[in-house]
């Protein structure tokens, strides 16, 4: 059985709590997808992480959004299309010079936010996101969930990916995620998280919000570090895991 793939997205800490809870994340992940300015980080944030990835083998990816860090990259903004790419470029090459100083390969792309919600059934914002992909970082994977436009206009382009899935997000039907505004959009309970990474690790099945089994095609399960007890949570999850016989490429 091929090992599970654990990433979060990491580098947006604001706050010293938020920071301190990072740096308890990288021992336990096995790959980060980084802001990379659009919505939070700069080159400090982003030296930061490259070292992190570095002492701990972490896979470092890029997460870029929108460029919207008033709203935190969770809206989509009125911007042309060119200038979109441009920034999305620009996002990526920052991450991957500062990486390359530090002796790290920047090996995947995540978009964030709206920007990833959006482009999961809007196949042009995709494109565009693959034509920045390409232009920055074409060795890199894009992460992105299976069945989505991304996935599609990646396999046109010869992009590789990495699907992903959720231990603690709530999916719809359709496989796409519920927006971080409903009540129910977050599994903040560390069992609840810990039972969707389990179903996912061993059917790759969800539960959605209207009680229907979805399957979700993954190779990697990501946690997000900027929901509360998102430390206690991934510390659940790998547990889960790890007594009910699965390999973790990390070992716990």
């Amino acid at each position: 059985m091929t090992p599970i793939d654990v990433s979060c997205d990491l580098g947006e800490a604001a706050t010293a709590d938020d920071r301190e809870t990072e740096l308890a994340l990288w021992p336990l992940v096995d790959a980060a997808n980084v802001a990379c300015g659009g919505h939070a980080g700069d080159d400090a944030s982003m030296r930061a992480a490259a070292a992190l990835a570095r002492r701990h083998a972490v896979r470092l990816g890029a997460h870029p959004s929108f460029p919207d860090r008033e709203g935190f990259g969770r809206r989509r903004i009125d911007i042309c299309e060119t200038e979109l790419v441009a920034s999305l470029v620009e996002q990526i090459r920052s991450l991957r010079a500062i990486a390359e100083e530090a002796g790290v390969e920047l090996e995947r792309v995540k978009a964030h936010g709206a920007l990833y919600n959006v482009a999961y059934h809007d196949e042009q914002l995709a494109r565009r996101l693959v034509d920045a992909v390409i232009a920055a970082a074409p060795r890199a994977a894009l992460v992105c969930p299976s069945g989505s436009a991304m996935e599609r206009v990646a396999a046109e382009r010869s992009l590789s990916v990495v699907r992903e899935a959720f231990a603690d997000r709530r999916y719809l039907p359709d496989g796409s995620l519920l927006a971080r505004g409903h009540a129910q959009s977050l599994l903040t309970e560390p069992a609840d998280a810990a039972a969707q990474a389990l179903s996912l690790a061993k059917r790759g099945i969800v539960t959605a919000l209207d009680g229907s089994e979805i399957t979700i095609p993954h190779d990697t399960i990501c946690i997000h570090a900027d929901m509360p007890g998102a430390v206690a949570r991934l510390r659940t999850i790998r547990s889960a895991l790890s007594s009910a016989g699965l390999t973790l490429r990390r070992p716990s």
